[in-house]
């Protein structure tokens, strides 16, 4: 591929290429829905369902590319259970949007089912649907649904290949979650993208963005073209340090939450284990010190760290607890106004 017109503005500014074809750009989303109605923001559990397919419209209507819904069952605060459901009410009411499952919980999962009504909902949304799954990881679930944890990995295998079998030729395009290079290679290799946790610090990141990459060369690069890197990050704009203040307090009450779900990342190379469940104030204070927040230039400034640590698509992790969300539109408006018209021409990593 020929570039043309290469401009370099680093540090305050941004790297632009022009010319550059529209599927290798980086992309935008905003993200996770979790349809959640908890202690401290009490709500009825219908508000959340009929909040997302109008927050879908208003982000559509901003130019973000995707919105990205989440999946966990037996949580007392009615966290999302069937995301496939949420996913066709979105899509149904946009025309452009991109809606992904981040992630469903595939051995949980009845797998042909899954396929079934990806293959049909893909084909129906114009092929606007991003099926991203994981393993799972939580003792409860698994119990909840009668299946052995030990074979979980046996049934995503299998789950995997039914949703290739019969959802990608409908047009879904296929997602896995995991926090491990070695499951992110495996991820590559199948030709599937990833998307990676808000909470992993940029080393860890660039960890697993690396042993993708690798897995799908090392497979023969299936499919020709290298499936995506997407990762979520905390990210907020504010020119008001008090608002900034109160962003930091909105991620570390949505960590504090999610603590409850047992989540923890393993010891990588260049990054020490982040336990929610053994030293939670600790694992919370590593995950909210990720966050990229403050005035357009330095939130401009951490999006190009990100990218140049190997991720082609950005989901912003704005979807917190305690946000009002009134804040969080004027936020994602002020994000899309001053600080995605940066990236228009940028090719992902």
């Amino acid at each position: 591929m020929t570039r043309f017109d290469l401009q370099l503005k680093h540090s305050g500014s941004s790297v632009r290429v022009t010319d550059v074809p529209q599927e290798l750009l980086m992309k935008f989303g905003v993200g996770l829905y979790c349809l959640q109605s908890t202690a401290s923001t009490p709500r009825h559990p219908t508000v959340p369902y009929r909040a997302v397919v109008k927050d879908a419209q208003y982000i559509e209507s901003l130019g973000y590319d995707g919105l990205w819904l989440s999946e966990h069952h037996f949580f007392y605060d009615g966290y999302c259970p069937a995301l496939l459901p949420v996913a066709s009410a979105a899509l149904a009411a946009t025309t452009t949007l991109r809606v992904g499952t981040g992630m469903m919980l595939l051995p949980l999962q009845d797998a042909g089912r899954v396929a079934r009504l990806s293959a049909d909902i893909a084909e129906r949304s114009g092929g606007r649907l991003d099926v991203g799954v994981g393993l799972g990881y939580r003792d409860v679930e698994f119990d909840g649904k009668g299946v052995p944890r030990s074979e979980r990995v046996a049934r995503n295998k299998l789950g995997l290949a039914e949703l290739e079998r019969v959802a990608v030729p409908a047009g879904a395009t296929l997602w896995s979650g995991s926090a491990t290079p070695k499951g992110i290679a495996r991820a590559g290799a199948r030709g599937h993208g990833v998307l990676l946790s808000g909470a992993n610090p940029l080393s860890l990141v660039r960890e697993l963005a690396a042993a993708h990459r690798e897995g799908w060369e090392a497979a023969g690069r299936p499919g020709g073209v290298r499936p995506r890197v997407a990762a979520l990050r905390n990210v907020w704009l504010t020119d008001d340090k008090a608002e900034q203040a109160a962003a930091l307090d909105w991620q570390r009450a949505s960590y504090v939450l999610y603590a409850g779900l047992g989540w923890s990342v393993a010891q990588q190379e260049s990054t020490e284990a982040m336990d929610f469940r053994a030293d939670v104030d600790k694992a919370v204070a590593q995950a909210v010190a990720t966050t990229i927040s403050g005035p357009a230039p330095a939130v401009i400034e951490g999006l190009h760290e990100v990218a140049e640590a190997g991720v082609d698509d950005v989901v912003f992790r704005v979807i917190i607890e305690g946000a009002p969300q009134q804040v969080v539109n004027r936020m994602l408006g002020r994000l899309a106004d001053e600080v995605l018209p940066e990236f228009e021409n940028v090719e992902a990593a």
